[in-house]
C-alpha cells in the first residue's frame, strides 16, 4: 500500500486558462478526491502556463500539504509564487524541466512512495509538428530529442508521467506523448477517458500496493483509446532520427490545421 504521494499538474495550455474546459478541471479534482478517500499523505504542486499575447508566463506553485490551497490555485489567476517568460510556442519541455526542480520528497526502501507527474495539454511540443518550412530550413535536431532525453532523467529519479491531451491539435502528436509517457512507466490519456482510468488506478495504488505503472499496466488498451481517435504506438526506437518523424507529423498537422480552418469558415 502506498504510504505516501507527491504529484505535480502541469496544465499547460495554447488557449487562456479561463477557456480551458471544464472536463479538464474536473479530471483534476477527482483525482484529487480518490486520494483523500484514503487518508494518504500527499504533497501537491501545480505549474500554469498562462497566455498573455505572444508570451507563455509558466506559473510555480511548490508543494503543498493544502488541498484547499490547491484548488485555490487552480482555480484562479492570482500573483504567482515564481514566475518567468518566454516568447514562442507551448512549452511543453518547460514544463518538465520546471518539475523536475520541484522539491520532490526521497524515496526509501521503508516505505513506499509514488512521485508522479500529471502533464495536462491541448498542444504539441515544437512547430516542426506543424511547419514543415522549419525542418527545411532549420538545422538543429528536433526538440522531440529533448524530450527523450528528459523522459530518461524522470526515470533515473523514479518519476512517472502521465500525460492526458485534450482538444483537436493535440492529436498530431498523441503516439509521440505515448511513447514518452510509457518510458517512465506512465502512458498517454485522452481527456474523455483520463478520469476513470486515474481514479481506478489510484484506488488500485492505495489499496492493493501497486505502483502506478503496474496499475495502469493492468488496464485494458481499449480503455485508453475509447471515444477518441488515439491509438497505442510505441516508438521501437528512440535513437531513429526525429528530423524523419517529425517531417511526417508536420504533413499531418499542416493538413489537419488547414482542415480545421476550412470547417471554422
Amino acid at each position: 500500500m502506498s504510504e505516501s504521494m507527491d504529484i505535480a499538474f502541469l496544465l499547460v495550455t495554447m488557449s487562456p486558462m479561463n477557456s480551458v474546459p471544464s472536463d479538464v478541471t474536473d479530471m483534476i479534482s477527482s483525482v484529487i478526491s480518490s486520494i483523500l478517500k484514503n487518508n494518504c499523505d500527499i504533497h501537491l504542486a501545480l505549474v500554469k502556463y498562462i497566455s498573455d499575447n505572444d508570451i507563455r508566463v509558466p506559473t510555480v506553485h511548490p508543494f503543498t500539504t493544502s488541498v484547499s490551497t490547491f484548488r485555490n490555485w487552480l482555480t484562479t489567476s492570482d500573483a504567482p509564487v515564481q514566475q518567468h517568460s518566454h516568447k514562442g510556442t507551448i512549452e511543453i519541455l518547460d514544463s518538465l524541466r520546471i518539475a523536475l526542480g520541484l522539491d520532490w520528497r526521497t524515496t526509501s526502501d521503508d516505505r513506499c512512495h509514488e512521485k508522479i507527474v500529471f502533464l495536462i495539454t491541448d498542444g504539441f511540443p515544437c512547430q516542426k509538428f506543424v511547419n514543415p518550412k522549419i525542418i527545411e530550413n532549420d538545422d538543429n535536431l528536433c526538440a522531440c530529442n529533448d524530450l527523450w532525453v528528459i523522459s530518461d532523467e524522470f526515470v533515473k529519479q523514479k518519476m512517472t508521467i502521465v500525460i492526458v491531451g485534450f482538444g483537436s491539435i493535440v492529436a498530431i502528436c498523441d503516439g509521440f506523448y505515448g511513447s514518452i509517457a510509457t518510458n517512465t512507466g506512465g502512458e498517454y490519456i485522452p481527456i474523455t477517458n483520463a478520469s476513470n482510468i486515474l481514479c481506478s488506478s489510484i484506488q488500485t495504488i492505495l489499496t492493493q500496493g501497486d505502483t502506478l505503472s503496474q496499475s495502469l499496466r493492468h488496464i485494458k488498451r481499449e480503455e485508453f483509446e475509447r471515444n477518441s481517435s488515439y491509438r497505442h504506438s510505441i516508438m521501437q526506437n528512440k535513437d531513429q532520427s526525429e528530423i524523419k518523424h517529425s517531417q511526417i507529423m508536420a504533413q499531418q498537422g499542416a493538413w489537419l490545421l488547414d482542415d480545421l480552418t476550412r470547417a471554422n469558415l
